[in-house]
Order: structure tokens, then sequence, then C-alpha cells
């Protein structure tokens, strides 16, 4: 994968063909729903053309020498002969087909405009060699539609770092979810259906066989589905709701239901999703998951949880405090950090998850929790706030491809905040209203995946599938190989 920003005067066909791929790949790989409308600034993930796999053949031309195959591809004459026997280095025959080590090839389909020294300055080969392999008398006449070989030096290997994910998404519809999950299914580990909300009063609140298309759709792809268990009240994250859960004889009940509802349903796992407790209910939670993977364990079950962000243990402040990074640890198999919602929809403007700061939460929480818990939260939303908010209101979410949509409809360039990492962009709508939007692309998922591998993390967690944002599973491919479960 490659990243392009695109500058005034870029076409995607210009694109396309910088790049030797096609207009739809790219249009595919950036949900890209009008090809004529790009907008400066905007970042486009550039799936490569993947070479085959073996090594280029080279086919013998009269006059070719051993020694002049060998500086055609600036290799050695015994490094030619040892990859294909030869005995005699002074021995070969015209016509005769030589592997030549180090080098493999793609093929190309020569376009309007197309020559031979612009396709040898985009691939960073000489005329005289696509001539060569090409087997061309004449460099000057090659024909649109012609397919050519581009050798290419080949790249060393480099296995990918393995790593988990997870992705949250809500109880839709079987063939919602399928069409969701379809697509991705080989870039998620676990599938995090969210959420099933405790009442209270021991139990937890649910529509027997409402978790079964998310449950089915996941098992069928491969993906390892976890129920949440959320503290949500319909409206909020009630503190009160968790307190009188995780409290006295009702936390016994409370983890009892959860056990039984996620087994009964088919879940393979159980993830805590309690946000906004009271802070002087830290140790109750931590005893509650204590207890809760004794029981989620003895059925098989794994346990994690979702736990807000912080680079310190303020275990005073509301929405941090009840989380004993350290003390919950050891009970469970691991662990979402939301690394997200620093602009989030009630505040001001400001990136969803700027990497200098998600930075910092990660260095801190790996002197607490074993890096190999860690799932990193991962946003694959943006907002667009109206500046200044009326009192009490929310903005709007937005996908990736629908920021770029709003830019290019308001014909507005793109900037790139190089602290965060984060993309943004400014527009004043028909009303006169001003607006500010930050959204999520391919330099800011590259950004966030970078973390996982400097930091040993377990992998990423990303809020949530059910957007739009194809960039970022590329981000994901290019760079780590996501683990599946048996």
């Amino acid at each position: 994968m490659a990243i392009h920003t695109v500058v005034p005067g870029d076409t995607l066909y210009t694109i396309a063909r910088r790049y030797g791929v096609s207009v739809h790949s790219i249009a595919t790989a950036n949900a890209i729903s009008n090809p004529d409308v790009l907008v400066v600034g905007q970042a486009l993930a550039i799936p490569l053309m993947r070479a085959p796999t073996g090594p280029l053949v080279y086919t013998v031309r009269p006059g070719d020498t051993l020694y002049s195959i060998a500086g055609l591809f600036a290799t050695t004459v015994q490094a030619i002969a040892a990859a294909n026997a030869i005995a005699n280095i002074n021995l070969i025959y015209v016509g005769q087909q030589l592997v030549i080590p180090g080098w493999t090839y793609q093929l190309y389909a020569v376009t309007a405009g197309d020559t031979l020294s612009r396709l040898a300055s985009r691939f960073s080969a000489t005329v005289a060699l696509l001539a060569a392999v090409n087997h061309l008398t004449d460099p000057n006449l090659i024909s649109v539609g012609q397919s050519l070989i581009i050798p290419a030096r080949s790249a060393p290997v480099v296995p990918k770092v393995p790593a988990e994910t997870n992705g949250y998404l809500f109880p839709l519809s079987e063939s919602s979810i399928r069409r969701i999950l379809s697509g991705i299914s080989q870039d998620l580990t676990y599938a995090s259906v969210f959420s099933f909300p405790v009442d209270g009063q021991g139990g937890v609140v649910y529509t027997p066989g409402a978790a079964g298309p998310a449950v089915r759709v996941a098992r069928s792809l491969g993906i390892v589905p976890l129920a949440v268990i959320s503290n949500f009240d319909g409206s909020n994250f009630s503190p009160e709701l968790a307190r009188h859960a995780m409290s006295g004889p009702t936390g016994d009940l409370t983890v009892a239901s959860i056990v039984e509802f996620a087994t009964s349903e088919g879940f393979r796992g159980i993830n805590v999703d309690f946000e906004n407790m009271h802070p002087e209910d830290r140790q109750l939670y931590t005893s509650f998951i204590a207890a809760l993977s004794r029981a989620a364990h003895a059925r098989r079950l794994t346990l994690s949880n979702a736990m807000a962000p912080k680079w310190a243990d303020w275990p005073d402040l509301p929405w941090v405090g009840a989380f004993d990074y350290a003390a919950l640890a050891p009970h469970l198999d691991f662990t979402m950090l939301m690394t997200y919602e620093w602009g989030w929809s009630g505040g001001p403007p400001m990136a969803i998850a700027p990497v200098n700061l998600v930075r910092r939460v990660l260095e801190y929480a790996v002197t607490r929790i074993s890096p190999g818990k860690i799932l990193m939260g991962i946003p694959l939303y943006g907002y667009d706030w109206t500046v200044p908010a009326p009192p009490g209101a929310f903005t709007r979410t937005v996908t990736p491809p629908q920021a770029v949509e709003l830019a290019a409809r308001y014909g507005v360039n793109i900037s790139f905040d190089q602290t965060a990492q984060a993309p943004w962009f400014r527009y004043v709508d028909e009303a006169g209203a001003q607006h500010e939007v930050w959204f999520e692309d391919v330099r800011s998922s590259v950004a966030a995946h970078a973390l996982i591998e400097a930091l040993g993390l377990r992998g990423a967690s990303y809020w949530n599938v059910v957007y739009d944002y194809p960039q970022n599973w590329l981000a994901l491919e290019d760079r780590y190989a996501v683990l599946k479960q048996s």
C-alpha cells in the first residue's frame, strides 16, 4: 500500500497511472462514490499491484553473454550460473530461459500516452532493461493494451507482526451483519456485540434469540463473538445502575446471569463495558471483575473489558477513577483501552484520537498491564461540529468518506495536523453557520497501528465496524497478520 495526498491538478486517472493501478481499485479502497471528485489534501490509500510469486525469467537473445546479462541486471555471472545450474559460463543459447536471482516482475497494460522512457522512470528501471525483457526491437514502438513485463528487484520478505483485533457492532439484522462483516472477516479476531445492559437487580436485559444473527454470522466467518455487558440505561451510562448490579448478593446474581446469558446465546466471551462509574466504586468494580472472571473461565468463556484512557492513576476522577489498571489486569484475558473521544460529540472540535495523547496513555498502561493483554482503541469515524455549538447540543457523526464528501461539496481543502496525525477542515453551510470537521484517514490509521508494534501490544479494537472506512483495513493488512482463534 502507498499513500497519496491529493494536490491541485490531480485526477483519479492520473493518480492511477502514476502508481500503475486501476481507477476502480483506488475508488474501492477509499470508498469514493464519485471518481470525478477529489479534494486537495485528501489522503488516498493506493493498493499497489502485487508482483507474481517467483523470480524473473529472461530469454536469451542473439549476442547475449552471461557477462552482458549480469551487467543488465546489476548482478554477477556466478549468481546467474548458480541459479540455473550452468557448468560452462561461456556457453548459453539463444532462446534459453534464465532465472535472474534477486529479481521479480509485474505485468503492466500500456495506456494512452505511455512511452518506454516514461515507464522506465515510473518503475525505476532503464529503457534498455525494459526493451530486453520484453524482446522489443524498437523501444519507440509500444501500443495501447500491450502487456509489458516490468522487472523489479525482489524485496526481502518481511514477516508481518501477528496481532489480534476486535470490532464493535450493533445487533442488527442477519443480512446487515453479514454485509458488514463479510468484507473484513479476515481482519477481525473478535466481534463484540453492543450491548446487553445489566438491570441492577441481578439480571441482564435482552430478548432471547436477539443475539442469534450476530453470533451465527460471526461464527460462520471465523470471528469469535463476544457479548458486551454494559450499564447503559437507554440514554446514558448510569453509575447507579452499575453500582446496584455489582453490590452484595445482587452482584453474585449479576455474575451468574451474565455467564448464563453469554453461554445460552452462543457467545465465546464476555466484554464488560461499564462506563461513568462512581470513582468510589473502584474496589467494588475490581471485586466484581474478579468474581466474573472465575465464573466465566469455569464455563470456558474469555473475559475482557473496556476501560477509559488515562496516563496516571487518578482514583478520584469521574470516568477514569474506578479503573485500577494494575488490580484488574490479573483477572482479564485482555482489555480494550478506549483511546479515542478526546474530540467528542458534546465537546469542542479536536482530533478524536490524537496520536500523541494515545501514545501517552499506552506508555502508562503498559507499566500496569501486560502489553500482551492490551487492545488499543482505534476510531472509525469523525465529527462535524457547528462552531460555536448551541448550548447542550451534540455534534453529528460522520464516516471518513462522508467527511471528504463534505469538503468536496463546500469546496474546501483538507488540512492535516502533524501532532495529532489527524485530518480536519472548516466550512460554512447554506445557513451561514461555521463548521469544523475532524475525522480519520489512512495517515491517522497508519500512525495508530504503528503503536501496536512499537509498544508490543496485543492488537487493536475498533469502534465501530458499522462505519464504512476501508482505508483502515488496508493499513492494518499492510502491517499485521491478524490472528484467528480455533
